[in-house]
C-alpha cells in the first residue's frame, strides 16, 4: 500500500486519492501534482525492484565468475549483462511538474 505523505496529512494511494487530498485542504492543482508524483515514485520503485531481481539472477553470477577468473572476458560478460538489464528496465524519465 503506497501512501501519499503531505504536510496536511497522509492519504492512501487509491482511486479516491485526489478527492482525499482536496478534502485534507490541498488545492486541486496541488493534489494533482501530488498524485502524479506518487505515480512517478511507484514507477521508479517498480523499475528498481525489477533491476534488483535481474541483477541477482543474471548479473551477480557473472560478477562472481569474473572475481574468480579475473579475466577481461569475464569482466566484459558481467558489464554487458548489467547494461542489458539497465536497457530492459529503464528508469522512467523525470517529468516536469504540471
Amino acid at each position: 500500500m503506497h501512501m501519499i505523505k503531505t504536510e496536511l496529512g497522509n492519504v492512501v494511494f487509491s482511486e479516491s486519492a485526489l478527492e482525499d487530498l482536496v478534502a485534507l485542504g490541498h488545492s486541486e492543482s496541488d493534489a494533482i501534482t501530488l498524485v502524479k508524483q506518487a505515480i512517478a515514485d511507484m514507477e521508479l520503485n517498480t523499475v528498481i525492484e525489477q533491476r534488483k531481481q535481474a541483477y541477482k539472477l543474471e548479473a551477480d553470477p557473472l560478477y562472481m565468475t569474473w572475481q574468480f577468473d579475473q579475466t577481461p572476458e569475464a569482466e566484459q560478460a558481467w558489464r554487458t549483462k548489467v547494461e542489458e538489464i539497465k536497457a530492459r528496465y529503464p528508469k522512467p524519465m523525470a517529468k516536469p511538474a504540471a
